[in-house]
């Protein structure tokens, strides 16, 4: 009986138990959602921490996406960089394929030629490449960049370091991040990636068909010799031979020809080519037989690829605001006199290149039927275009292995000097000075990517002991992550940097130059130097054209027909000219009549102006007495960067600006000159002015400059000068000065460059007018002269000249 009670009490315990275990469950049911959550948070937290990492990738992934259709790589940028050709496009898979491995590995990844047998001069300049590891490849705009810093450590754990690397934000980067360090070595570009002028005219077939020359014949050496009757190629016109950037034309053409054909195996003894596949064989033609250049075409055929073609520079991009037929040596007539005045600077500037590479065509196609046959103007104009625009000068020396790096052949048995001498060209041949260093030019690849800013983040140098191209960040500042290369391409003004590379900065860092040659047109120097001229050069200096012209009319001479022809035309062009500067004369107000300078002088008003016609004469073709440069309005203006930048860092001067006036001021001197100013001595003045031309240590730009005299003459000069720059603006009246909406077309770059011309008349004629205004209160207190001032004028933006 006791038994069976313990056991009910043990049944009635049990029961107890079970209540409080039911009460337990009760209370934690009862519990705050958030104590569920956590406690549902412990036991799932692996699935938690992979699901928040997916989640956060999707969101970084987003932004950055976002980020990057921002930073300049897409056709919508709000601020488009000035490039160079006006080419920024979208590249088609392939194109932009080639483009990047051409980025990436052209130059970075060189290595030196193996198959070659390395003698002294192939070791000293056949070195690696080299690129900077932060360099990064931007394809649609055709250039690098400075990449973000990446995440190392050996602690880090690789995966994560990865998912860091590809998610990191700008905005982190930037805090921490300086770019590449001032001063650093950013590339290297070595001899055998470079394709100079005198590469090109060691071509054989250049040799033959446009030089006259060819094989000695003799059977002891290989040499070279001119070859008769025929002769270098000249313009038609002048008869001034071709500029050796023509030939560096030819050059890359062939070589690109040569690369889209493939190069086979060839026997050139017998002359016939034979191709792998089929093993047939065909007779070779000049122009398709290019085994001298078989391993430079395997070589560059990467960077020949991806240069600008007629079919880049005519097609217009669809999503593109910039048009690639930007570049205005493309530009019909039309087209140029509706964007530019004619006769003025840009104009003028854009023509002659016209006119230059338009001669140069019509000559080599005259010369040579192989180059006709196979060689389309526009093709020609295209590769001229990059040849302007893209090649580096390199001034080489005689003891620079460069020079003789690549030769073979018959050109191995001449000295350079001698070698130089036979290429009859505007800058080679008997216009070779007797120093020892050499102005060449050259295509240089990777470096003629980059775009070029007066304020350049990197330098470029020639290193003559490696024949290799040395950039290295500025020496200022290091160069920020995001931010594109940038060198110059030297100290061009607006209207040249735009006539020869096809853009225009756009930020006023350049400077500017206008023409006040507004009553003649200039037939020397038209502003390309040597490359192209419309009078001969021969009789550039006034000194030796009267003798030139006179032996024209012996009749004993045995000139050339075609250089007969040429100086008969230009001794008619200069007449024509002499004619037109007449119209200067009538700055010497106050004659009573006119007076006939067809009769010799009977008055000392009628000498007086006929010496004032002869100084005009010696100087009517002398560039720099009819131009003037403006500095720039904003010369601490930063490159507007491709990544980041949305705004044009920069600050206008507020100082004085200096113009350099003096020799406009020296010739409005002149043409203002009355018999009685400079104390009475006016035509005694100029008489010597005349004889300083003649004397024998006088130099081809001797320039006779009128002092300062007399403030009544001072006046009428400076009115003089306020005169000409009103009529040359007279030039600019009926065209439109709004600017364009589109930044970047070819309407928004002539408004720009047109805007800056007349911005700086504007600054010559009030500067010119507050002087002459200066010199009259001076007069009218003093009533006698002042001590003579610097010509140089200044300009201040309140218009006050000091």
């Amino acid at each position: 009986m006791a038994k069976k009670e313990r056991r009910l009490k043990g049944v009635g315990g049990t029961g107890k138990q079970n209540d409080a275990t039911k009460q337990a469950a009760a209370r934690r049911s009862q519990k705050l959602p958030i104590q569920k959550h956590l406690f549902w948070l412990r036991r799932n937290a692996p699935i938690v921490v992979l699901g928040a990492i997916a989640i956060l990738a999707v969101l970084l992934f987003v932004s950055k996406t976002a980020n990057d259709n921002h930073d300049g790589d897409g056709p919508g940028d709000d601020h488009p960089v000035p490039h160079i050709d006006g080419l920024s496009m979208d590249l088609d898979p392939e194109r932009g394929n080639k483009t990047q491995d051409f980025l990436n590995n052209f130059v970075c990844n060189y290595q030196p030629y193996s198959e070659v047998k390395a003698d002294a001069i192939t070791t000293a300049v056949d070195i690696e490449g080299y690129c900077h590891p932060r360099l990064l490849a931007v394809p649609h705009h055709r250039t690098q960049r400075v990449s973000i810093s990446r995440v190392t450590g050996s602690l880090t754990p690789t995966w994560w370091r990865k998912i860091l690397n590809y998610f990191m934000t700008d905005e982190i980067e930037s805090s921490r991040d300086h770019g590449i360090p001032k001063g650093e070595l950013v590339m290297r570009l070595p001899r055998p990636l470079q394709i100079w002028d005198l590469d090109a005219l060691r071509d054989r077939f250049i040799q033959q068909e446009f030089l006259g020359l060819g094989p000695s014949g003799s059977s002891d050496a290989d040499t070279m010799e001119r070859k008769s009757p025929k002769v270098a190629a000249r313009h038609q016109d002048t008869q001034n031979p071709l500029d050796s950037g023509a030939f560096l034309t030819v050059y890359l053409i062939r070589l690109l020809h040569g690369s889209r054909a493939g190069i086979s195996s060839s026997d050139v003894e017998n002359d016939v080519q034979c191709q792998n596949e089929s093993g047939q064989c065909k007779a070779l033609q000049q122009w398709d037989n290019l085994e001298q250049h078989k391993q430079r075409i395997t070589l560059l055929s990467a960077y020949l690829d991806i240069l600008p073609t007629v079919s880049d520079r005519l097609a217009k991009s669809s999503s593109s605001h910039i048009n690639p037929n930007g570049h205005p040596l493309f530009w019909t007539p039309t087209i140029l006199k509706s964007l530019f005045p004619r006769y003025t600077h840009t104009y003028d500037l854009i023509r002659h290149y016209q006119q230059m590479i338009e001669s140069e065509y019509e000559t080599l196609k005259l010369m040579s039927d192989e180059f006709r046959k196979n060689v389309k103007y526009l093709e020609y104009l295209s590769m001229r275009i990059n040849v302007l625009s893209r090649a580096f000068g390199v001034p080489a020396s005689t003891d620079d292995s460069g020079l003789v790096w690549g030769t073979s052949g018959y050109t191995k048995g001449l000295s350079i000097v001698e070698e130089m001498r036979l290429y009859e060209t505007s800058n080679f041949g008997s216009f070779l000075d007797d120093a020892q260093n050499f102005k060449l030019r050259s295509m240089c690849p990777l470096l003629d990517m980059y775009n070029s800013h007066p304020n350049p983040n990197v330098s470029w140098r020639y290193d003559s002991k490696t024949s290799s191209y040395v950039i290295r960040a500025s020496k200022n500042s290091d160069i920020p992550p995001h931010h594109s290369l940038m060198v110059s391409y030297g100290t061009y003004t607006d209207g040249h940097l735009f006539a020869k590379y096809g853009f225009a900065n756009g930020d006023g860092s350049s400077p500017t130059e206008i023409s006040l040659a507004v009553f003649h047109r200039m037939l020397g120097d038209v502003g390309l130097g040597r490359q192209f001229s419309q009078l001969p050069f021969d009789v550039w200096d006034p000194k030796d054209r009267d003798e030139i012209f006179g032996t024209l009319l012996l009749e004993e001479s045995h000139m050339d027909s075609a250089k007969r022809k040429s100086l008969l035309s230009a001794k008619n062009a200069l007449e024509m000219q002499a004619k037109e500067l007449l119209r200067y004369l009538m700055f010497d107000d106050g004659y009573k009549e006119c007076i006939d300078l067809t009769s010799n002088p009977g008055s000392s008003d009628e000498e007086l102006k006929l010496l004032k016609l002869r100084h005009l004469i010696r100087i009517a073709n002398y560039r720099e007495a009819w131009i003037v440069r403006v500095p720039p309005k904003f010369p601490d203006a930063r490159p507007l960067q491709t990544m980041g930048s949305t705004k044009h860092d920069r600050k206008e001067q507020k100082n004085s600006v200096g113009v350099n006036a003096n020799r406009i001021v020296s010739i409005c001197r002149l043409l203002s000159l009355r018999v009685d100013d400079i104390g009475g001595g006016a035509i005694d003045y100029l008489r010597e002015g005349i004889t300083s031309y003649a004397s024998p240590t006088a130099s081809t730009k001797s320039f006779f400059l009128v002092e300062k005299h007399e403030d009544e003459l001072e006046y009428r000069s400076m009115m003089c000068v306020v005169r000409l720059c009103n009529a040359a603006l007279g030039r600019y009246l009926g065209y439109d000065n709004t600017e364009p909406e589109i930044v970047g077309t070819r309407q928004w770059n002539a408004w720009y460059v047109m805007t800056g011309e007349v911005r700086a008349l504007g600054i010559l004629i009030q500067t010119a007018a507050s002087e002459a205004n200066k010199v009259k209160r001076l007069y009218q207190s003093s009533k006698g002269t002042i001590a003579a001032t610097d010509a140089s004028m200044k300009y201040e933006k309140k218009g006050h000249a000091h």
